[in-house]
Parts: C-alpha cells; sequence; structure tokens
C-alpha cells in the first residue's frame, strides 16, 4: 500500500491561494467589525481592505444610515460628537481638550470652540497683560483624526478693523471640480453710528497639513443682510446657500410673503456671489393663526433650508404641517414639494430639520428639543422613533464610510 502524503494546508498569509478578485468577493460580504481583525492577517490583506475602492465597495454593499451629533455642553464629557447608527449604537466616539465645545458639523467634519474660564466670547481681554486674544477654533475630522487650526487672524482688508469684529459664523465646504476644501465665513463688524455690518472671508483648507489652513481672504460685502446659522445656511457641491435677512423675518415673524429672493448663493470655487433664488411658493393657512392664537403662543413660523441627499430644501411649518420643497432645477427656480407632513400635536413648534430620505421614501427628521430623531414613512402616514436626541448641538447624516470607523 502506497504511503499517504499529507499535504499541509496553505498559509493563511498567502493571498495567492485564492484569485484576488475571488477572495474580495469573499471579504465584501463580512461585517467591518470582522474586516478590522483580518487586517492583521498580513501586508498583503492589510493593503487590500485598506483600499479606498474595496471600503467603497463594502459600503455599498452593507449600506447602513449612520449619524454625527455634535454637543457643546459641559455635562462633564469629553467627547464632541458621536457617530452612531440608527438604532442608537455608537459606532465612533470623537473626543476632544478641555475646554473644547462643538459647534456644529459640515461634510462629516466638527467646528470646536475653545470655552475659555466659562466664557465663549471669540475674543478675550487679559486684563493682567492688557493684551486681546483669540481662542483658536478647530476643524475635526472622525474618520482620520485630523485637526485643523483654522486662523485665527483676518483678511488683509479686515485687519485694521479687529478690534471690533464680533464673534464669526462658519460654513465649511469642497469645490465640485477641484475637491478642494474651503471655509467660508461671516465676521459682524459693531461700530457706533454704524451699527452692525457683515463682512466674508474664505481660507482653504491644507489637507497636506492637519495642523493649518491657508490665510483668509476677503469676500465681497453684500448690500442685502443673510442669515447664517444653524438651519439658516448650508453648504451643497460647493456653492453656500444662505436665507435673506429681511425675506427670511418677514415670513417668520409677520406672516408676510415677500417679493424679494428668499436665497442667496455663493460659489466656493470662485470665491463670489452667484445669483439669488426666488425660493418656492409659500402660503399661510387660516387655521394655523387660528390655533396658535387658542394656544396662546407667539405666530412665529418655521423657515430653514436643508441639505436632502445632496439636493437644496426649504422647509415650512411648524403647523398645521410642515412642507419640505426641493429644488429640481436652479437656472429655472423650478421647485418641487415632496413631504407635507401632519403633526399630532400643534403645541410642538420646534424646528423640524430632515437629514435623509430612504429609496422607499422615508425620511429622518429632527426635531429641536426633542428627545427622539425620527422616521417618517410617508406611505401609512407615522412617526417612529429612532435615535435618543440628547439636544444635540448638531446633527447630520454621516456620508463617510463605516470600515474605516471601525479600526
Amino acid at each position: 500500500m502506497p504511503e499517504r502524503r499529507i499535504v499541509p494546508a496553505p498559509a493563511a498569509s498567502d493571498i495567492s491561494v485564492l484569485p484576488l478578485d475571488a477572495l474580495r468577493q469573499i471579504l465584501l460580504r463580512l461585517q467591518a467589525k470582522e474586516l478590522c481583525r483580518l487586517r492583521l492577517v498580513c501586508r498583503q490583506w492589510r493593503s487590500l481592505l485598506s483600499d479606498p475602492y474595496f471600503a467603497a465597495a463594502h459600503d455599498a454593499r452593507h449600506q447602513g444610515v449612520l449619524i454625527i451629533a455634535a454637543y457643546n455642553d459641559d455635562a462633564g464629557r469629553d467627547v464632541l460628537a458621536d457617530i452612531m447608527d440608527l438604532s442608537g449604537q455608537i459606532v465612533k466616539k470623537v473626543r476632544g481638550m478641555e475646554g473644547d465645545r462643538a459647534v456644529s458639523v459640515s461634510l462629516d467634519h466638527v467646528f470646536v470652540r475653545k470655552i475659555d474660564n466659562g466664557c465663549s466670547s471669540y475674543r478675550l481681554f487679559d486684563p493682567m497683560l492688557e493684551e486681546l486674544y483669540y481662542l483658536p477654533d478647530k476643524l475635526l475630522g472622525p474618520a482620520t483624526g485630523a485637526v485643523y487650526r483654522i486662523p485665527d487672524n483676518f483678511a488683509e482688508e479686515h485687519v485694521e478693523l479687529a478690534s471690533s469684529l464680533i464673534e464669526p459664523k462658519y460654513l465649511f465646504g469642497q469645490v465640485a471640480r477641484t475637491g478642494e476644501y474651503k471655509i467660508f465665513r461671516m465676521l459682524f463688524h459693531f461700530s457706533i453710528g454704524i451699527g452692525r455690518r457683515q463682512m466674508f472671508e474664505v481660507c482653504t483648507l491644507n489637507t497636506n497639513n492637519s495642523s493649518s489652513c491657508a490665510g483668509w481672504r476677503r469676500a465681497a460685502p453684500l448690500e442685502e443682510a443673510i442669515q447664517m446659522g444653524r438651519f439658516t445656511s448650508v453648504v451643497i457641491n460647493g456653492v453656500v446657500y444662505c436665507l435673506c435677512f429681511h425675506a427670511h423675518h418677514s415670513i417668520t415673524f409677520d406672516n408676510q410673503v415677500t417679493e424679494k429672493d428668499l436665497i442667496f448663493t455663493f460659489d466656493l470655487e470662485t470665491e463670489a456671489w452667484g445669483p439669488s433664488i426666488r425660493g418656492p411658493p409659500i402660503t399661510f393657512p387660516d387655521d394655523a393663526n387660528l390655533m396658535f392664537y387658542n394656544l396662546g403662543l407667539p405666530n412665529v413660523r418655521q423657515l430653514t433650508v436643508a441639505n436632502l441627499n445632496r439636493s437644496l430644501a426649504v422647509v415650512h411649518g411648524p403647523a398645521p404641517k410642515v412642507d419640505i420643497w426641493i429644488l429640481l432645477d436652479f437656472a429655472k427656480g423650478l421647485w418641487v414639494k415632496i413631504y407635507s407632513i401632519q403633526f399630532d400635536k400643534y403645541a410642538i413648534l420646534e424646528p423640524v430639520h430632515p437629514l435623509f430620505v430612504f429609496g422607499d421614501g422615508r425620511i429622518i427628521l429632527y426635531k429641536q428639543y426633542h428627545d427622539y430623531l425620527q422616521i417618517y414613512d410617508p406611505r401609512t402616514n407615522t412617526l417612529t422613533n429612532t435615535v435618543e436626541s440628547k439636544h444635540f448641538s448638531a446633527v447630520a447624516r454621516y456620508a463617510g464610510n463605516l470600515l474605516s470607523l471601525k479600526c
């Protein structure tokens, strides 16, 4: 009887025992958590699993919605933001230094402002040294851990006004054609006799050096004032959209439809103001006014903008219903109403902010001061509670890759 030879099994690190395409298809079926451990098998496996094309393919196959929620309170936490799934399970915690507070979230990055001795002012005066100094603002990238320090200087044309410039407001976006990341900010200049005046600046993020950004450049002023805040401005595909201050005030406080353009645009690539937009048709039902009167509440309306699946959305509400409009054609000013959501309790007047639309039409909503994010299903006209909100200072859909966050 011939001697039986025992052939040893191939080493786990020998990537050549399977065709690369076959191995890739097998690994794509596994969850991100398992793939993180498999990166330790060998250099070849690590190279394959670290490939951005593999990560994108894995993300497409295991598609799940992630939420990035930021905090700016001082409740003893060192966490600036949490990235979580819709079950509330935290995928990654974004930690900061003592005194850091998360201000806003843009393009999966967190804007951070330093708080010193309980003071949140952008400028602080040191009475001992008799010097005015600036607390450093930062931009954090949760996936990579990159920290970009935002320049604390000003555009050359604004330097002499530095002592009277009030706390800035930031927006962060990416130029569609070049891929450059830029920061757009608005400053208030206050002086006796002139009052408050809006000033604008732009800087380019230096992605090759995570410690700095390029210097600030002056952007042209506007004759009209704009609203630049949590729900009144947004960046989509390299274009800044801001609500006009006077039009916003007329609609939200005076319940008057204005003939002025509703939205101003700023192009991050050319660093110039673009054409303004009239906005969707807005109406004021009589029953809404009666409802507010019967409840003894001020008749304040919601008018906000949002990035909804990379389209500009305008939200009008909050009672008797919330209407969500999408801009279909910029050049023609064509808007379409995609949702008209009726809420059971008219007394809930906090803004309703849409975050994401699923392929089946369900939409994730964030209601300020509400305990949970909610998913609205237009097919059944129902709202389902999901992630506990914990009074976020900012919340957005996280568009980054789950695999990179897990490792």
